[in-house]
């Protein structure tokens, strides 16, 4: 087990939180990889809602620079085969995720961010890309959230000026789900996960699966009528229809 990192339960939710504030949970590439082998792990896969926040008062602000050699390492097969894999493992994590953002969340952390399912973030959190005043491209899938979520415009300004948003800021315009004062993040967070992670984790899963790429409408409707039928005839399904019919509160098993 890493140092960098922690495992929380928290009620029925997993935490995984990083742990380097003394470099505003900066990781060098190791631990970077280390993440993606938990991401991959059967205690997370299996949990009913992760989420993902760092110690201290910054989320992660990226690979640590004092690892980074432009001209003794390759660039290409670092991000391509080494950092992309483990953002695509929490992308396509089966559980809900959230990441409960304070702080910067700049690089590879703006991507750890943005890879969740939900974002919360602190009205003082800083997302952006810094990657102008260095000359370098911004990286982690940042071209694909800002497009995918601001549209192509506005992707290309945050990139072309490297202005940062607040967390209030990227709620306003869509980047992020919800901005909070800072005081109010921890409980926040908490308080969604446990809602999440005491539901119907088998039709979550499968809604995460018909967001999980663009589809036509046509095959999402396809999709619905698929796993509506797994959905219902699973042990979740079969209690949330029998509280409805009993009008009593749900107690799902998460299966």
């Amino acid at each position: 087990m890493s140092d960098a990192f922690r495992l929380i339960d928290q009620g029925a939710a997993l935490v995984l939180e990083i742990d380097r504030p003394q470099t505003k949970n900066s990781l060098k590439l190791v631990e970077m990889e280390f993440l993606g082998e938990m991401l991959a792990s059967e205690r997370v896969r299996s949990a009913r809602c992760l989420v993902i926040r760092g110690a201290g008062t910054s989320f992660c602000s990226g690979r640590d620079v004092r690892e980074i050699d432009p001209h003794g390492e390759d660039a290409e097969e670092i991000l391509r085969d080494r950092i992309g894999p483990i953002l695509q493992r929490l992308y396509a994590l089966p559980a809900p995720t959230i990441s409960s953002v304070r702080g910067a969340a700049l690089g590879f952390g703006l991507g750890l961010a943005l890879a969740c399912d939900i974002t919360i973030a602190s009205d003082d959190a800083v997302f952006g890309s810094p990657f102008r005043r260095i000359g370098a491209v911004l990286d982690s899938g940042g071209h694909y959230f800002f497009q995918r979520r601001l549209g192509r415009h506005r992707a290309a300004e945050l990139v072309f000026t490297g202005r940062m948003l607040s967390g209030g800021d990227a709620a306003a315009i869509g980047l992020i789900n919800e901005a909070v004062p800072a005081e109010a993040l921890a409980a926040r967070t908490a308080e969604l996960a446990a809602f999440i992670a005491n539901g119907p984790t088998a039709a979550f899963r499968a809604t995460k699966a018909i967001l999980a790429q663009d589809r036509g409408f046509d095959d999402v409707l396809a999709l619905e009528a698929r796993y509506q039928k797994q959905v219902t005839r699973g042990p979740d399904g079969q209690e949330g229809l029998a509280a409805f019919r009993e009008r009593r509160a749900p107690v799902f098993r998460g299966v």
